[in-house]
This record gives C-alpha cells, structure tokens and sequence, in this order.
C-alpha cells in the first residue's frame, strides 16, 4: 500500500462522513437520520466514496476506502453503519479485481454496487443493531384517511 493511496482514501473518506453529518445535523435528527432517510443521507456522500475509489483506481483502493469509512463511523458508534461500510469496501473490491478499476465499465458496475449495497445494508443492519421500530400505540397515529374527514385530526 503506498502513501498516495493512503492519503487518498484518508481525504475522501473524511468528506463523504463530514458531509453525512452535517447532512444530518442540518435536518435535526442527528445520527438517526442516516438510518431514517439512506437515500437523502447517503446519495452524496456514496457520490464521494465513489469518486474516491475511481480517483485512486488501484488494487486494495476500494476495501482501503471502505475500513476508513468503517472506522470513522464506528468512532461515532455508529455500527450499523461501519459494518455496512466494512462489507461494501470488501465487495466492490473483489468485484473490482473481476471488472477493473478504470474504464466506464467498471465506474458504472462499482458505483451502483457501492450506493446499492449502502442503501440496503444500512437498513438491513440498522434493524440488526437497533432493532426494529416498534409502534405501540397505533390508534393515537393521525391516519391520512382519518385527517381527511371533516379536516380533524383524532
């Protein structure tokens, strides 16, 4: 592993999880945000990654990106989201050692595994570690059919 790689993955690792808090801290729901709304959280800063990964373009470059990212989050004990990071570092790797590291080929296959595996794995492993939301008192929720009678809210 050289030093240029290293750096590179350190810088774009740093922006994608910098710009995913102030993401969710700008919208006020804080880390849960991420887990809540994956799309909104995780479209630009999987933009990132992905352009990290493409920057660097060489063997180990993705899983690199993806540990860093691991670690970052898992410093802001935010596990669900290292692991996911952790299992989609490993798989755009390996994916990338089968289809390459250029070319718009592999740009294409290893961005939409990267963002795709983001978004799944980060609701399927929220579930995992925070467990799934649980609604106890359904009859005191505002029913969108229930609003719209009469315009009252029960």
């Amino acid at each position: 592993m050289d030093r240029r790689m290293l750096i590179y993955a350190s810088i774009y690792s740093v922006a994608s999880f910098g710009v995913a808090a102030v993401m969710s801290l700008s919208l006020s729901l804080y880390a849960l945000s991420v887990f809540l709304d994956p799309i909104l959280t995780l479209t630009i800063p999987l933009i990132i990654i992905s352009v990290g990964i493409q920057a660097i373009n060489k063997r180990n470059g993705p899983l690199l990106v993806g540990l860093i990212s691991a670690l970052l989050y898992g410093l802001f004990f935010l596990l669900f989201l290292s692991a996911t990071f952790l299992v989609v570092g490993i798989v755009v790797e390996l994916v990338s050692r089968k289809v390459g590291y250029r070319g718009f080929k592999a740009v294409m296959i290893n961005t939409t595994l990267a963002g795709g595996l983001a978004g799944v794995l980060s609701v399927l492993f929220g579930f995992l570690f925070i467990g799934v939301p649980v609604l106890n008192d359904l009859p005191y929720l505002p029913w969108p059919s229930a609003c719209s009678t009469l315009g009252r809210v029960p």
